[in-house]
């Protein structure tokens, strides 16, 4: 029996060495090319950008995942030998798929189940046989495929069955420019059989064909961005550059178009590349009426990631290079750099960022070179380069509930979206576009205080400015006879107080140097005479003025109404305010004495400081004043208070210019000479401040590099 049993575990163990083995044993090269090894279902993790709708400001935070990997098409889920270069793919309104190997010189057509039906290898054109070998984009609209064969500089349309129909090379037309290097790199067609395509090197925009084939002209070019250093500099060269040099100066050029396609009603989606390595792009996708005229208008807003990374040391910068759109307006951006999808709505409101790359790729979802992405139906697909492959992403169902859900917001049925954002929120507390349109459906249902609470959780503050107006109007209709009547009552006791004061000659102020403060506002001159020649200014009320001044500036900054409130805990510096208000007060006192000693001034540094101090009433006032009308007002009812605080801001200055020239005997011009040098002062002052600082830095470096030394040897 023990035989029996010893056999029987040496037999188990013979067989587990066996099946080890086999496991173990090396793959060939050529099955490691052509099988990926899957390891993960999720290996990316989704995202969304929280954006701040007054101030601009993008925060990214994780968010439940909208879309999943349901399939990943290579050469042998369709069946066929190999892939040798995918560079571009299709779908069309049916939701059949069209990948284009431009290196094999080859058109797969796939079916809704990414299943292969047919395959164009073969083409011919008056008897001549075509190759599209290094072709780089395809299109295909009402049984028609469009062919952007960039190798050959030429743009072939076929029909169905691949039969050649029409072959379009270089326009002759006085509208193309003599140095115009034509290489079609992406094409599309209207509804209305318009065609559109994209020459790579082409900065005139993208050129256009009528249904008749006839070349009509360029459309929508990228605009050029020049600051006003640019522009400067640039008139600097014309005027002092010599002809050698004129001739070598190269012209700004706007960004060439990389990839465009048609969406609902017409509209031509366009998108831009990378601009250099350093730089982060913004404006990258615009969406152009048949006019040509892009009605997004974001050139300032980044439609990619916010901050350039690396990997393995080598700085990695956003390429946006695909996109497409479904025909609900939603749109996907391809960022090739690092393999991600940025799914926007048609008011480029982000819903959701998924996909991965920067690495091997051998996860699904990830990719090695992401270079073109299309839309069928709901399906996101997007092609690798590199892996010859094609990822196909559907929505998970929470990703087709916000997608619902914003639909019927973006269609003003903002009721019926409501329910949906509940369930959205009880997926993901984190969505910014639920509190959005919940806040939008209690402010269409009249739930005013529910609508300013949403929009506060989801940072919209149109929203909430909405919403807070009919707060308002409803506070007064109930309040106004008892505002009103505080308000006569209010106004009478001032009458009252003001007859009584003036029949009885009171003064309400009985401390002289406090009286002085009072009155400098409205009587400058005599209150910085009266500073100088009687000493009535004090240190302590200007002291006093100075840390109220910080107050008020903090408050304005930090306990605005919610409409005009940029505060951000996280990023608040209150030394710098601290550094802005009493630094700069400091600051001026001394750069001015140290200037005005030098030339003649006669004020004191103390008289400085009063006069400053002072000067700085009527801002105190005016940031006071606005504070609180934030709490009032929104933000296109705040004109007045702006020009309200305008003016403050200019009395100070006056009465700054009134009390210098005062203690120190100026005359104007005199004021205007010591004042330049006074900023001249300050900007030196505060470089040597820099150079104090680092060198105390590197002293400081250098003992604890001595202390370190010392104590470990």
């Amino acid at each position: 029996m023990r035989i029996k049993q010893r056999f029987t575990m040496v037999a188990v163990f013979l067989c587990w060495m066996t099946v080890l083995m086999f496991c173990s044993w090396p793959v060939s090269a050529a099955a490691r090319a052509d099988t990926p090894v899957w390891t993960n279902e999720v290996p990316f993790e989704s995202y969304t950008y929280w954006e701040d709708y007054g101030t601009g400001v993008k925060t990214p935070v994780y968010c439940r995942p909208m879309y999943q990997v349901k399939a990943v098409i290579d050469a042998k889920s369709l069946g066929v030998e190999t892939f040798y270069g995918i560079t571009d793919i299709c779908a069309d309104e049916n939701g059949r798929t069209y990948i284009l190997d431009g290196e094999a010189s080859k058109i797969y057509i796939a079916d809704k189940s990414y299943c292969l039906t047919g395959m164009i290898e073969e083409l011919s054109y008056q008897g001549e046989p075509l190759s599209i070998e290094g072709a780089s984009g395809i299109f295909v609209r009402n049984g028609k495929i469009y062919i952007a064969d960039t190798k050959q500089e030429r743009v072939l349309v076929l029909g169905p069955d691949g039969e050649v129909l029409n072959l379009l090379t270089l326009p002759d037309s006085k509208l193309i420019p003599d140095d115009f290097v034509y290489r079609p790199i992406k094409v599309a067609v209207d509804s209305k059989n318009y065609m559109y395509i994209a020459s790579d090197g082409s900065y005139y925009g993208a050129l256009v064909y009528s249904p008749s084939m006839e070349f009509l002209g360029f459309f929508g070019a990228n605009t050029v961005k020049a600051t006003m250093l640019d522009i400067l500099q640039n008139l600097a060269d014309r005027l002092f550059s010599n002809d050698t040099k004129k001739a070598a100066d190269v012209l700004a050029l706007p960004y060439q178009l990389v990839d465009l396609v048609v969406g609902p009603e017409d509209f031509i989606y366009t998108t831009t590349g990378k601009i250099n390595e350093t730089e982060l792009q913004t404006g990258q996708v615009s969406i152009m009426n048949p006019g040509g005229i892009d009605i997004l208008d974001m050139e300032d807003y980044n439609f990619a990631d916010i901050e350039v990374g690396s990997y393995k040391r080598v700085l990695q910068t956003q390429s946006l290079i695909g996109i497409d759109a479904d025909k609900d307006g939603f749109f996907f951006v391809l960022d090739a750099a690092y393999g991600r999808v940025f799914w926007y709505d048609e008011e480029c409101n982000l819903l959701s960022v998924f996909g991965g790359g920067l690495g091997p790729g051998n996860q699904k979802g990830t990719f090695m070179l992401a270079n073109a992405v299309a839309v069928s139906g709901t399906d996101v697909l997007v092609s690798d380069s590199q892996k010859n492959t094609v990822t196909v992403f559907e929505l998970t169902e929470y990703g087709n509930l916000v997608r619902e859900a914003q639909l019927l917001t973006l269609n003003d049925e903002l009721e019926t979206a409501a329910s949906s954002w509940e369930k959205v929120l009880s997926f993901d507390k984190n969505s910014q576009l639920a509190y959005r349109g919940l806040a939008k459906a209690c402010y269409d249902r009249g739930d005013n205080n529910a609508a300013a609470e949403y929009a506060k959780m989801g940072a919209d503050r149109e929203t909430y400015s909405n919403a807070f107006v009919k707060k308002r109007q409803f506070f007064l209709e109930q309040w106004f006879p008892a505002l009103f009547a505080g308000a006569l009552v209010l106004s009478a006791g001032f009458i009252a107080f003001g007859v009584i004061r003036k029949k009885k000659n009171l003064c309400v102020v009985t401390n002289a140097k406090l009286r002085v403060l009072t009155s400098s506002v409205f009587h400058p001159f005599e209150s910085f005479r009266l500073v100088k020649e009687q000493k009535q200014g004090s240190l302590w009320i200007a002291c006093i003025l100075l840390v109220i001044y910080y107050l008020v500036a903090a408050l304005k900054d930090t306990a605005a109404g919610y409409s005009f409130n940029q505060f951000d805990a996280s990023n608040y510096n209150s030394f710098y305010l601290l550094l802005s208000t009493v630094g700069l007060v400091l600051l001026w006192t001394g750069a001015n004495w140290l200037v005005c000693t030098l030339l003649g001034g006669i004020g004191r540094l103390g008289e400085i400081f009063i006069v400053v101090c002072y000067s700085l009433v009527p801002t105190v006032a005016a940031q006071a004043v606005s504070t609180i009308f934030t709490h009032i007002l929104v933000p296109d009812e705040f004109v007045f208070v702006t020009i309200f605080e305008t003016i403050c801001t200019m009395y100070t200055f006056f009465m700054l210019m009134i009390g210098t020239m005062k203690i120190h005997d100026y005359e104007f011009g005199k004021f205007l000479k010591t004042t330049l040098l006074t900023i001249v002062a300050m900007m030196i002052i505060v470089f040597l401040l820099f150079l104090v600082f680092l060198l105390a830095q590197q002293v400081y470096g250098w003992i604890s590099t001595i202390y370190v030394e010392a104590k470990y040897r």
